[in-house]
């Protein structure tokens, strides 16, 4: 499974709107948007770090 894919499920599981979301780590809604349709493919270190700080895990997302 994608990093897009986890990203998505992880959202909805957590019953979020992209708004929400991308309230919680920081970010724009289109930018959380593109990081879950795979336009943006390379998160940085700092984006998943602000992502594992909050409801959404890194972890989760990354780990197999």
């Amino acid at each position: 499974m994608s990093f897009s894919s986890k990203l998505k499920e992880l959202r909805l599981q957590k019953g979020l709107s992209l708004q929400d979301a991308a309230n919680l780590i920081g970010i724009s809604k289109t930018h959380f948007w593109d990081l879950e349709t795979g336009k943006s493919k390379n998160p940085s270190y700092d984006l998943l770090e602000k992502i594992s700080d909050n409801e959404l895990n890194q972890c989760e997302l990354t780990c197999d």
